[in-house]
């Protein structure tokens, strides 16, 4: 099993869905590879950013889909299935009894006790009916979250890139996306990229949380540097220790430790 193929199953893995082979390949190469281990815990880590991220809502084509769907399947269950049978007794009832009799009253009596226990037993069915309608609708948001995620990753770096400078940025998903390209792609110019089109959002508490993060797992020091000037230019102030760590550091690139040195001005 090489690196990127373990690393594309990170999905499932942590779904839970990788046959019990696989997830025991994939954990053994864990052990042993400390890039995949990296590359692991970056995964957990945006990936709990991510849930504290807004859920993001379907597309209004897809909820009017769902919804037009939804309808017709209830409408084909609501008449004349239930109410039917009741209808039919009660016309036989008042076409062979009197209302004065008093056989007709006890049967009256008895259809008006099954009415009650068959509308009780039909708003039971509708409560239970409503709640695994309402599953499904977190089902397919779950899935909607989940083909958004990994679709980037299925693609080439030239695919890559092009879809990053394509998401919609109007919606939390979008946003997530480009942060997971940020911290998660191999490619250096899908990062950069990511990062480009996250500048109209750099004031939001949620982006520059996950530009920081990126940053302390960053290992090109082009990407640390567009990285530091995103977060200087965002006055992110919750940077400055990240940005001292990086400056202090004699091992740090040496252009990377003048941005931080400028980043760190900046933000004074």
């Amino acid at each position: 099993m090489t690196c990127d193929s373990i690393q594309e199953d990170f999905h499932s893995y942590h779904a839970g869905v990788l046959s019990p082979e696989r997830a025991n390949a994939l954990g053994e190469h864990l052990r042993t590879c400390l890039t995949c281990q990296r590359a692991w815990a970056d995964f957990r880590e945006l990936d709990r950013k991510l849930e504290a991220l807004p859920a993001p809502s379907p597309s209004e084509s897809l909820r009017r889909n769902f919804y037009a769907m939804l309808e017709t399947h209830l409408a084909a269950q609501r008449e004349p299935g239930v109410f039917a049978p009741v209808r039919r007794g009660l016309a036989r009832l008042r076409a062979e009894w009197l209302p004065s009799n008093p056989f007709a009253q006890a049967a009256g009596a008895s259809v008006l006790l099954a009415c009650g226990l068959i509308t009780m037993l039909w708003m039971q069915t509708r409560r239970e009916r409503d709640a695994d309608l309402a599953a499904l609708r977190q089902q397919m948001d779950a899935v909607t979250r989940l083909v958004a995620y990994t679709a980037l990753d299925r693609q080439p770096a030239s695919d890559r890139v092009h879809a990053v400078l394509a998401t919609d940025t109007a919606s939390s998903l979008g946003i997530a996306k480009l942060l997971r390209a940020l911290a998660l792609d191999q490619n250096v110019n899908v990062r950069l990229s990511a990062l480009d089109t996250l500048y109209p959002h750099a004031i939001d508490p949620a982006v520059r949380a996950g530009v920081l993060a990126a940053l302390t797992r960053e290992t090109s020091p082009i990407v640390q540097v567009a990285m530091i000037d995103f977060l200087a230019t965002a006055k992110a102030t919750e940077a400055q220790h990240q940005f001292e760590s990086l400056a202090r550091n004699p091992a740090t690139n040496s252009t990377v430790r003048a941005a931080a040195t400028s980043g760190l001005v900046q933000l004074l």
